[in-house]
């Protein structure tokens, strides 16, 4: 969904690959821990998105959207200014411990816009049903390349 956010556009065809690397025992139930997609976007952009449930630093979400004009990047933002290495042992994390200590004010900020949309006092911005669903769909699309091994067509909706 933040892809098609992004880029104003639809995702037409998914592949994805993946394997259990960290969490070994999510291969006995058909899931894994690492993975890579490649999405074709309508317009013909391409879009790789690299995915683990695991790293050894701490919470790590980034975006980085390439075009001939240039680069719009969004990084992991880091609770302190500096992040503290020594050979592989990170002595001073810098980035949040988990998702909600990184998201946690702008969870209030949208709470706070969710309460004044519902007394009517702004009018609210927000994805709708149809956003839902077609993310949705790619993301079954996603699973079903996993085990097809192959690319797999994203169905329009209407």
């Amino acid at each position: 969904d933040l892809l098609r956010f992004l880029t104003g556009d639809e995702v037409t065809t998914v592949a994805a690959m993946g394997e259990a690397l960290a969490l070994p025992e999510l291969a006995g139930i058909g899931d894994v821990d690492t993975s890579i997609l490649m999405l074709r976007m309508r317009g013909g952009a391409l879009a790789q998105l690299d995915n683990t449930r695991r790293t050894g630093h701490g919470y790590d979400e980034r975006i980085s959207l390439l075009g001939p004009e240039g680069v719009l990047e969004s990084g992991s933002q880091a609770s302190r200014g500096v992040t503290l290495w020594q050979g592989a042992r990170c002595i001073q994390p810098g980035l949040y411990p988990d998702w909600f200590s990184r998201v946690e004010e702008s969870y209030y900020a949208h709470l706070d816009t969710f309460v004044r949309s519902s007394g009517g006092e702004e009018e609210p911005d927000l994805p709708g049903l149809l956003d839902g669903l077609r993310a949705q769909a790619i993301a079954e699309a996603a699973v079903l390349s996993l085990q097809q091994g192959q690319f797999v067509s994203v169905e329009p909706l209407a």
